[in-house]
């Protein structure tokens, strides 16, 4: 047989199929190292999956910007790049934010560079496909203070570079996993044995100084201070191990008590026998939580 004889062949072959591809497709791919910012000669990077699809479509998705848990310090920025690959599987552009870590710049650095990165997203929306109506903040440990602050402050004439004032850093919901809310609540970080000190990561966060003996560094950074009845905050999702001896679920338990208080849409959930960053953070059935929180919030 010949080859175009055996080409013409092929539909009567038991082991040949035929697929259809129907311009529907979109898969995830991985752009990285996405600069955001550029600050004192030093480049601030997102790690982006981002939807890839036919030229002529213009399907748009929810975005996450995702906050790496650190102490403040220098993040692992590709720690939880798996996780933001699966929840973009779901249908959302997810980026991973570089900060200024603490030994570059202090407090409010981390939450002008999470602002700095919202107005990143919602300026290039049509480049990665984002609904810039539509874009949440996340974060675990000191990710998770960074998000909240963000946040909370996001119409706030506060805790902001000014990169990009043009444009809006407003977030449709925050999602906090296990975050540090209040630094000064000594007995709350139980294995932090210089907890509060210059040398603290919460010490070094405020430039490198006490934050029982400079309450004007260590208030701004209570997040409570935030929260009142007047004020519009988008909705919360935190999450805390009652197992934490890091960072104590009292810290979640406080500001949730806060946003009772004032009347603010919040939903707690307290995981028994989980840890610091434990692993059932990040289960797809944990992810079903967050994502059914985050779908509620943004209509998609």
């Amino acid at each position: 047989m010949d080859f175009e004889a055996f080409k013409a062949a092929l539909p009567t072959m038991e082991d040949v199929h035929y697929l259809e591809a129907d311009g529907t497709e979109v898969y995830g791919i991985y752009k990285h190292d996405v600069c955001y910012m550029e600050k004192d000669g030093i480049q601030r990077t997102l790690q982006m999956i981002v939807p890839e699809m036919k030229p002529d479509k213009g399907y748009t998705y929810p975005a996450v910007l995702y906050v790496q848990g650190s102490a403040w310090m220098k993040q692992d920025n590709y720690k939880r790049l798996g996780v933001m690959a699966r929840l973009a599987q779901r249908g959302y552009v997810t980026a991973i934010l570089q900060y200024r870590e603490s030994s570059l710049a202090s407090y409010p650095a981390p939450v002008e560079d999470a602002k700095t990165g919202v107005r990143f997203l919602r300026m290039h929306a049509e480049e990665y496909h984002i609904d810039p109506e539509n874009i949440v903040i996340m974060g675990d440990s000191s990710g998770g203070h960074t998000a909240l602050a963000a946040g909370l402050t996001a119409d706030d004439d506060c805790l902001d570079g000014g990169i990009y004032p043009e444009v809006s850093c407003g977030v449709k919901a925050i999602v906090d996993l296990y975050g540090v809310t209040d630094i000064c609540q000594k007995g709350d970080f139980p294995t932090t044995p210089n907890q509060g000190e210059a040398d603290s990561p919460e010490g070094m966060l405020i430039g490198g100084n006490n934050v029982y003996e400079h309450p004007e560094l260590s208030g701004p950074v209570i997040l409570t201070n935030y929260v009142r009845a007047d004020k519009e905050i988008p909705p919360i999702l935190m999450m805390h191990g009652i197992a934490d001896d890091m960072v104590s679920y009292n810290q979640s338990v406080r500001l949730y008590k806060k946003f009772l208080e004032e009347g603010k849409d919040v939903t707690l959930y307290l995981v028994e026998n989980a840890g610091h960053g434990d692993i059932a953070f990040w289960t797809e059935k944990n992810m079903d939580i967050v994502e059914g929180f985050i779908r509620k919030h943004t209509g998609r």
